[in-house]
């Protein structure tokens, strides 16, 4: 799903801090440069509508969350019809799919890039922990998974999913960069079963 935007300048600023970070990671680009590709005649401006660099970390989840979500939501209503509930590959790609369907206009998962930066932030994790109020479909999913396991402490299940999808993140932004180079790639949907495949033999082995 192409994620095109008019440029309004608040929106231009969240594109190109989305794209920076995801790049460069959260810390690796200046407030100022994301201005300046932002195409931003204030240097203020950011300051002005977002405060600091967490809350424009906070704007660029604003703005894409909702529809992160609404995808989440359909797939998991189509998880429930057929009943496939405690199916683990299926919860798991319900959680995890919407991520890999939301590309910008070059079909290039700038958002992916962009999460797994964050998640590599101090700041992150907690910051999106923060915004789960956003995101009522992924708790739903996440409660499915946990429910899977229930001999796994809580806390080991949480590290384990965290780690996992640093990895399917990790894949996604690789493919990208093979596709970039004209390196040949697996299939869509053998990249994606084998992905997903990944992260439900880390996620619910057996508690050591």
């Amino acid at each position: 799903m192409p994620a095109t935007e008019s440029k309004t300048s608040p929106q231009a600023i969240i594109d190109t801090a989305e794209r920076l970070f995801g790049d460069h990671g959260v810390l690796g680009v200046s407030i100022r440069q994301i201005g300046q590709e932002a195409k931003m005649a204030n240097n203020s401006a950011i300051n002005y509508h977002f405060g600091d660099r967490a809350g424009l970390v906070r704007a660029i989840w604003a703005h894409r969350l909702p529809v992160l979500d609404q995808m989440r939501t359909v797939l998991l209503q189509d998880l429930e019809q057929q009943g496939m509930t405690q199916d683990r590959h299926g919860v798991l790609r319900a959680l995890m799919l919407p991520t890999y369907l939301y590309v910008d206009e070059d079909g290039v998962h700038r958002y992916a890039a962009f999460f797994r930066s964050v998640m590599r932030w101090r700041e992150g994790r907690p910051l999106r922990a923060q915004e789960m109020h956003a995101s009522p479909a992924s708790e739903r999913a996440l409660g499915l998974v946990q429910a899977l396991a229930p001999d796994l402490p809580h806390q080991l299940m949480i590290e384990r999913l965290v780690y996992a999808s640093g990895v399917f993140h990790d894949m996604i932004i690789d493919r990208d960069h093979a596709i970039a180079e004209d390196h040949e790639v697996a299939p869509e949907d053998a990249f994606l079963h084998e992905a997903i495949d990944m992260m439900v033999a880390m996620i619910f082995r057996p508690a050591p």
